[in-house]
């Protein structure tokens, strides 16, 4: 793959640009598919700046892992230069894309997401404190809440309950991720939680923060949801993750904890689909 292409992080991206769209689809009375087509533009342009711009400012500690150090920057691949005012460039193209096609408020939104990852979680938490992904969760947040907004002209308690389902599945996400990778991130320096405290505890904290965030997604869909298809769809992500989830604190094995988060990661996907059904 194209190094350029790397740094957009594509394989994480495109859950937040779904978001923005379920955000959208969700709300909107009727697709307007120009609008549609805007949002997803200032999104991804956006999004993938400040993806690019992660792989710029944590250019040192990605040479010191084993899970990153084959990504662009520190395999030599693109030059750090390039790679900030490459980050820069989308970033600005996507608020200043957001704020003109979409208005000031999906605009503010679209701004906010790039600023929460890119700023608090990139720049100001993440070789700070193990609150990093706390912080920079809410990136999530506004992405959903930037196609809300772009469908209703307003944020009502629906959005935000609805948009803190992706709130609460990032950390239960990242952190089995990080258990995984635990020694990396000791060797790298970077306080994240599994890395800090004891594996039980880790295990513990991780599969039950799933199976709370699978419950709240379902209760989500019992109240702002509708439709057999979608009810399917979110029921068999519940599923999933709680079963993982409970295999993973009997087990409590590094097997059993990969498997929850390779078998629970599809659910905040398809609880957005099943929006999108609505």
């Amino acid at each position: 793959m194209n190094p350029y292409i790397v740094l957009l992080k594509p394989r994480v991206i495109w859950l937040l640009i779904l978001a923005s769209a379920a955000g959208y689809i969700y709300a909107a009375p009727q697709i307007e598919w120009n609008k549609l087509a805007s949002l997803l533009l200032a999104a991804a342009l956006s999004i993938g700046g400040s993806a690019a711009f992660n792989h710029y400012w944590e250019r040192d500690i990605d040479a010191l892992m084993a899970r990153t150090a084959k990504r662009p920057l520190p395999a030599g691949l693109v030059p750090p230069s390039n790679a900030l005012m490459y980050s820069l460039a989308l970033s600005a193209a996507g608020i200043a894309a957001g704020f003109y096609l979409l208005g000031p408020l999906p605009g503010l939104f679209v701004a906010l997401g790039w600023f929460f990852y890119a700023v608090v979680y990139t720049m100001w938490l993440k070789r700070r404190t193990w609150l990093n992904i706390l912080g920079g969760g809410f990136a999530g947040n506004a992405t959903f809440l930037g196609g809300y907004a772009l469908a209703k002209g307003t944020v009502d308690l629906p959005a935000l309950l609805i948009s803190f389902a992706i709130y609460l599945w990032i950390p239960s996400h990242i952190w089995a991720l990080a258990y995984r990778y635990r020694h990396d991130y000791r060797k790298a320096g970077i306080p994240m939680l599994p890395a800090l405290i004891d594996e039980r505890k880790a295990v513990v904290i991780i599969s039950v923060l799933n199976i709370l965030s699978a419950a709240y997604i379902l209760l989500l869909y019992f109240i702002f949801g509708s439709g057999a298809a979608g009810f399917v769809l979110v029921l068999a992500g519940v599923a999933a993750t709680v079963a993982t989830s409970l295999y993973a604190l009997r087990k409590t094995t590094d097997e059993a904890m990969w498997k929850m988060y390779k078998t629970s990661s599809p659910i905040l996907a398809l609880f957005l689909i099943a929006l999108m059904l609505h």
